[in-house]
């Protein structure tokens, strides 16, 4: 890509700042809605997590010229486009711009061939400030024989059902300036921004009532990865068309199911989560148009995200569940004026992460509108699929449903899914689609998800014997091996030499595929990437013989061992396998073995190393740039010796004995960190004191609070953070931990 052509100083972006900063402003605060997309931009403030990209390929030369001008036009038209964010102390504040505000220049961009689609990617990709300028940027990628059109604007004044109200009017207003006519009338009336208002009584009362007692703890996938430290969004999509004979199977379901396409789809995905481990109380989020009839057209922000709740027992026919479905649908529809950010708290749970919401897997459902000839100064031009390269929940299904086809989009983190697991849920979607077809009424726990190329398993075993110890497993020398070629080991010998070596989990290569399964909870045999009981083979390919690890097949054929089923703890509600924590503890130069033991809720993690001042304060900061919050231990304790038992385990009682005699040793505060910190705990919380181990959100700190305490943190001590530090370090000592890290690396 070639440098753009820039803008004259008092052009575009140069002037909107310059009049920014000397007229005289009126500024309103931010809804919570909006305030919610501002903490995601302070979370992540080099992405564009909060971008709405469109692109329009034209056959032929736009006129940069023209173009400027009919996005002035349409800019000076609605105020919502004029609207402008500043990030305050106070927190997030919002203004509408005059309509004379210069609207920013088009860059030009010359690219290649083959240069496109990443171009527009970083174009999209690129985050948008609330700093008090347009929240919109206008780009021209000159192509060899072909211009695109490609605009990005932040989520704040736009959202996907805008996008189609934007391009025609830019077209009719190009087309006009590019052939040097008068701007059409209708294109002369000013819109007000459209406002949402506020949450009925009744509505916020309908959400409490059908939230009430779920756990989002439940959402986590069996094909997702461990949880990373530092979770950036990053996304990527697998694309699919349903054949015609699945297409015509989901409309036969909607007649026989008499509901709704979208609920039976609904439906249908939520067994495909309940498949791959959450639930069965299961939250889905679905985006809502909350635009009242007389305005459908408007452009701006005004989509609701409601959480559709189901209840995916494996007892239950899919006619059962397509029915609460279809409740679930309607009645989120009849009350979907709450944002769902003001649910956010409607849960009882503690904050382990910023990513903790009430769902983590969204579906769309949307109608395919036929497509309008489109052109552009005369041109002939069609618009194109832009991805802006982030996800902001692990699973995204967009199904888009036309009279002759169904087509899939499934978005996905790439934080929490690689993509051969995407492709395979978006394979074993389709596949479910013909299950439920043929047997509606039979109980969901019992249905076959898997794809035909799931079956594809070598071996024919599909059960597994339930009786046999262990032991007997690890008997079976030669159906691992560490290294293609290299000594044959057991599981534990295998483990063990797979953590000296490095990495979490601990991969193993089979000898032979033939001889290794993995084991769902019934028993039945599981595909590659999805985690279970690992079996060993017996000769006869039948019998299934349980080793007491958890882990899955790679689609590449290694095996990854996570950890032994009977050490699995739940701190906050969340699966931890202690051995992750283990493999981080020994990363640390003066650890040089490490155990981990769960007692009262809370997990302890014993080290041998040096016995000085300040060791576990170094080990702890050490694990909080590896771990995520939820699997941090609550403390660390130092010993000469760590014990463990014949089956590799560490002794348990002992190591807990040992923690009672060693009471919690007092941060180190000779610089008077933890001290300080602990008070701004007490003037943001109103508490009258805070100890050095005050969980912040435990104590009815939020979101919105807690940017608030990071400003204050930075004006304190004069290091800046980022608002996910206040989540990953949630209490005055480890925050100063934290910042003690970061002036050392400084």
């Amino acid at each position: 890509m070639q440098p753009a052509e820039k803008a004259r100083p008092a052009d575009g972006a140069a002037a909107a700042l310059l009049a920014a900063l000397t007229r005289k402003r009126r500024l309103d605060a931010a809804t919570p809605k909006e305030s919610a997309l501002w903490l995601l931009d302070r979370l992540l403030p080099d992405a564009g997590v909060n971008n709405v990209p469109l692109a329009v390929r034209v056959e032929g030369r736009l006129d940069p010229a023209a173009l400027h001008s009919a996005v002035e036009a349409v800019v000076r038209r609605h105020e919502v486009l004029r609207t402008a964010y500043l990030d305050r102390q106070a927190g997030l504040v919002r203004e509408v711009l005059d309509p004379d505000t210069p609207a920013p220049r088009p860059e030009v961009h010359t690219i290649g061939d083959d240069g496109l689609d990443k171009a527009l990617r970083a174009f999209a990709a690129d985050p948008i400030a609330c700093d008090g300028r347009l929240m919109l940027r206008v780009a021209v990628f000159r192509g060899p024989a072909a211009d695109t059109l490609a605009v990005v604007v932040h989520h704040l004044v736009f959202d996907a059902l805008s996008v189609p109200v934007l391009v025609a009017e830019l077209a009719a207003a190009y087309d006009a300036f590019a052939a040097g006519r008068p701007l059409p009338d209708e294109l002369r009336a000013a819109v007000p921004a459209l406002r949402a208002a506020e949450p009925t009584p009744d509505s916020l009362a309908y959400w409490r009532t059908a939230l009430d007692g779920f756990d989002p703890a439940g959402l986590d996938l069996d094909c997702a990865a461990p949880a990373p430290a530092r979770p950036d969004l990053a996304g990527d999509t697998v694309l699919q068309v349903l054949d015609d004979e699945t297409r015509d199977l989901v409309r036969g379901l909607q007649r026989t199911l008499r509901a709704p396409e979208a609920v039976v789809l609904l439906a249908a995905f939520g067994v495909l989560l309940a498949a791959h481990g959450a639930g069965p109380d299961l939250v889905v989020g679905s985006p809502v148009n909350i635009r009242p009839p007389e305005a459908q057209a408007a452009i701006g922000y005004h989509v609701n995200t409601v959480p559709l709740r189901l209840a995916v027992t494996p007892d239950r026919g899919f006619r059962d569940l397509v029915k609460d479905a279809r409740t679930a649908f309607f009645g989120a529809l009849a009350h979907s004026d709450v944002p769902v950010d003001a649910l956010a708290h409607e849960t009882r749970r503690e904050t382990t992460s910023w990513r903790d919401t009430l769902f983590q897997h969204m579906f769309n459902y949307v109608p395919a509108a036929p497509e309008a000839d489109l052109t552009l100064g005369g041109l002939p031009a069609r618009p194109l699929h832009v991805e802006t390269g982030y996800s902001k929940f692990d699973v995204e299904l967009f199904v888009q449903s036309a009279a002759d086809r169904i087509g899939l989009r499934l978005l996905y983190c790439t934080d929490v899914l690689d993509r051969a697991d995407a492709e395979a849920l978006a394979r074993r979607y389709a596949a479910l689609l013909h299950t439920v077809a043929a047997e509606p009424d039979r109980p969901v726990g019992e249905l076959d998800v898997w794809s035909a190329a799931d079956r594809a398993l070598p071996g024919a075993g599909t059960v597994r014997s339930a009786a046999t110890a262990a032991v007997e497993a690890d008997r079976d020398l030669d159906a691992f091996r560490v290294l293609a070629g290299g000594p044959a080991l057991g599981l534990p010998d295998a483990a063990a030499w797979a953590a000296a070596n490095g990495g979490y989990p601990y991969v193993v290569h089979p000898l032979d595929a033939r001889h290794t399964a993995v084991a769902g909870p019934g028993g039945n045999r599981l595909p590659a990437g999805v985690r279970g009981e690992v079996c060993l083979v017996r000769a006869d390919g039948a019998t299934h013989v349980p080793t007491g690890w958890i882990g899955r097949l790679r689609h590449d054929g290694a095996l990854e061992l996570y950890g032994r089923a009977d050490r699995v703890c739940r701190p906050y509600g969340r699966v931890l396998h202690p051995e992750r924590v283990e493999a981080a503890l020994r990363a640390h130069p003066e650890v040089t073995a490490a155990a981990v033991v769960s007692a009262g809720g809370e997990t302890i993690a014993f080290v041998t190393a040096p016995d000085r001042p300040g060791l576990a304060d170094s080990v702890a900061a050490h694990a909080a740039r590896l771990l995520p919050r939820a699997a941090l231990p609550a403390r660390v304790v130092r010993t000469d010796v760590l014990r463990l038992r014949p089956d590799g385990t560490p002794e348990a009682e002992e190591l807990l004995a040992l923690a009672a005699r060693q009471p919690a040793d007092g941060q180190d505060d000779s610089d008077g960190l933890v001290g300080e910190l602990r008070g701004l705990w007490c003037e943001l919380l109103g508490v009258e004191t805070a100890a050095a181990d005050a969980n912040f959100f435990a104590l009815g700190g939020h979101s919105l609070l807690g940017a608030h305490l990071v400003r204050r943190v930075e004006e304190v001590t004069g290091t800046r953070l980022k608002l996910a530090d206040l989540f990953d370090s949630p209490t005055p000592g480890s925050l100063a931990r934290h910042l003690r890290a970061l002036r050392d690396d400084a």
